[in-house]
């Protein structure tokens, strides 16, 4: 009979231990993984939650950078980390659903190796054309688009990267073909917009807005069905006349698959807190983003239909990694 009470009580001791440390949790600092260098939205973003998570928790949460593999080092790295809440991950749209699908020899899936904690923030995508281009529209511009013999051309930020497959999916969507003109990141591809030698580009607001507000390139609509906040006199799609149309760039939050549900709710429901806050909407308007946030499975869902659409643009335009 003590060695069954033994037994039983042993029993009870793991089975309580999960929940135990999940309550517990933080007891020392988290890090938080980013897939890009310091300074851009998503790192804003980052940092942005982990001060957030810092106040509510009393523990730090600091930001580590690690650039590469269009972002597949960083999700890697996360994701073959201890799933105890210690190591967690911020991309954006291109790292998380679209370099899964580009960069078919790593085959990692997202949806089996990470843990959907929140989506944070999104960022409208922006169509924006030369100042020298005889297009004030986008009814002009798609008009221009079918009458130049070798059609007009479209900056990205590269073969494969988000600003392209967005291009792409556009182009699909209204029957346009543009020639696309890759760039290493979206800096030098608006410059060259900028210096009027490239026709077209689909970027994202954060990226594009300075340029826009000082007159080098004019904006003709935004790609989500509420307009940007920081270009609140750029049309959407929707108002032109292209119904339905929905794109977005987008920040979230996640974590090694394995975490604790405890844990995974405890972070979600403090940055949930946050996003509500007219401080944290204004911080995220800075950076022409908008406040997003729901529960994991709002996450989970948008990252299962982004996988599917995006590796079927990914298909259409034939992009490759460079």
């Amino acid at each position: 009979m003590k060695i069954c009470f033994a037994v039983v009580m042993a029993w009870m001791t793991l089975l309580m231990a999960g929940p135990v440390s999940a309550q517990a949790y933080p007891t020392r600092p988290v890090k938080i993984v980013v897939p890009y260098p310091p300074g851009g939205a998503t790192d804003t973003a980052a940092r942005l939650m982990a001060q957030s998570l810092a106040e509510a928790f009393g523990q730090a949460f600091t930001v580590e950078n690690k650039p590469g593999a269009g972002g597949m080092l960083a999700l890697e790295q996360v994701a073959s980390a201890t799933p105890d809440g210690y190591t967690l991950l911020v991309p954006s749209t291109g790292p998380a659903a679209i370099s899964p699908v580009l960069y078919k020899d790593r085959n990692f899936d997202p949806l089996t190796r990470l843990e959907a904690i929140i989506p944070f923030a999104s960022a409208p995508g922006i169509i924006v054309v030369r100042n020298g281009l005889k297009a004030n529209s986008i009814k002009e511009l798609l008009a221009l688009s079918t009458s130049t013999p070798n059609g007009l051309t479209m900056a990205s930020a590269g073969s494969g990267s988000f600003q392209h497959l967005l291009g792409v999916h556009f182009q699909n969507s209204v029957g346009v073909k543009w020639t696309h003109i890759p760039f290493k990141g979206s800096a030098p591809a608006l410059t060259e917009m900028a210096g009027d030698r490239i026709d077209v580009m689909v970027d994202v607001v954060p990226s594009a807005a300075p340029l826009i507000k000082g007159g080098r390139m004019r904006a003709l609509a935004v790609t989500t069905p509420r307009r940007s906040g920081q270009l609140p006199d750029v049309p959407t799609l929707e108002e032109l006349g292209i119904k339905g149309y929905d794109k977005s760039g987008w920040h979230a939050l996640f974590a090694p698959k394995g975490t604790p549900a405890e844990i995974i709710n405890r972070i979600n429901s403090v940055l949930n807190k946050a996003l509500a806050s007219p401080e944290m909407k204004l911080k995220l308007a800075a950076i022409g983003a908008d406040a997003d946030g729901g529960p994991p499975e709002r996450l989970t869902e948008r990252m299962r239909a982004e996988l599917r659409e995006w590796a079927e643009v990914i298909r259409l335009s034939g992009a490759t990694v460079e």
